[in-house]
């Protein structure tokens, strides 16, 4: 009976290993002499299951995709039927642990690497345009008569403070990202008028 492919198994492990090079140095600093240290394994492995440093930081930016796209699901999961704009802000805006904040580090490291590389540069405007069209989705549930332009920059303007807040945590300014959160509010208070 013919062994079963470790290639889904490497690469995780190489992704895994990836993210604690960029936690404990930075991406630009990570060689993969450096990255097959961390994975315990020759680079010639990584290069047969992912392949260069490119492909790599494009294989990273794909699962980090993967991932904000769990999330919004999983956020969408979570939102109850009524107060839905409510929670969803308090999903956004949510004290997050150091795993979360570890995450956040690693994705703006990869997304920086959106000039040089269209794939990433892809996979950053697919999780941007499915942010605004989710938020967008339920402010139009809130506000069905709003329209579609104002629902949208709102929607824009709370994908933006959600984002600064990402890094404000990375800073751990944890008023300022309540501030951001109580923004986030007046904005869709304008969609009332």
């Amino acid at each position: 009976m013919p062994r079963p492919s470790m290639a889904a198994q490497r690469k995780e492990e190489i992704l895994d290993a990836f993210e604690q090079c960029i936690l404990q140095d930075s991406l630009e600093t990570t060689s993969l002499e450096k990255l097959a240290e961390q994975a315990n394994m020759k680079r010639s492995i990584l290069r047969h299951y992912i392949g260069n440093r490119d492909d790599i930081i494009v294989a990273l930016s794909e699962r980090f995709k993967a991932h904000y796209d769990e999330q919004w699901q999983l956020t969408l999961e979570l939102l109850p039927e009524q107060n839905r704009l409510s929670v969803m802000l308090d999903i956004l805006f949510a004290e997050r642990d150091q795993e979360y904040i570890n995450k956040s580090i690693v994705g703006e490291a990869i997304f920086s690497q959106a000039k040089r590389l269209e794939a990433v540069r892809a996979h950053q405007l697919h999780s941007m345009k499915q942010s605004i069209d989710f938020i967008t989705k339920e402010l139009k549930l809130a506000f069905p008569k709003a329209h579609e332009n104002k629902l949208n920059l709102v929607a824009r303007g709370i994908l933006s403070a959600y984002m600064n807040g990402e890094s404000f945590l990375l800073l751990e300014l944890h008023n300022e990202i309540e501030e951001l959160k109580q923004l986030c509010m007046l904005l869709i208070e304008t969609l009332e008028e």
